[in-house]
């Protein structure tokens, strides 16, 4: 395990990258963007400290499926390999359930956002369908769900 500070926009991985090391925010917080389509970035979420990034897939041996970026000048991380992260989990087995638990939560909060942008969908469609135009809160929930992060230098 290593402690790295890392100033601020700068990357701690890129989407698509092998995923050697997954970190422990120490202090700061870390933004998480997911491209997609041309030029196109969704901030995904933003992890403060005591969140563990990356964590997914250096468990599961896959690649990134997300980008992180430090949003502060004084983010500091402990960064860990797969050897590592063996190690520290033997040693503090509470980590484990709190690592399930934080997994746990973001894909409730990923099913949660999903039926939202579904329903928004559905609605924008029957809205089409009868020639009525979008209510403003309609309107804005088709922003939330298509705005475009700006990008940080990825």
């Amino acid at each position: 395990m290593e402690i790295v500070k890392c100033r601020k926009d700068q990357v701690l991985f890129h989407q698509g990258d092998i995923a050697d090391y997954m970190y422990e925010i120490v202090s700061g917080q870390v933004g998480i963007y997911m491209d997609y389509g041309d030029e196109a970035q969704k901030e995904i979420g933003i992890l403060s400290e005591g969140d563990f990034v990356g964590e997914l897939e250096l468990i599961d041996s896959s690649t990134r499926i997300a980008s992180a970026v430090a949003l502060d000048n004084d983010v500091v991380v402990k960064r860990f390999t797969i050897v590592d992260f063996n190690d520290y989990v033997r040693k503090d087995p509470a980590k484990i359930i709190l690592i399930i638990q934080q997994l746990c939560s973001r894909v409730r909060r990923l099913d949660n956002l999903y039926l939202e942008a579904c329903s928004t969908i559905d609605e924008y469609r029957e809205a089409e369908k009868r020639n009525i135009p979008a209510s403003p809160s309609l309107l804005a929930r088709l922003l939330k769900f298509s705005a475009v992060a700006k990008r940080r230098g990825l």
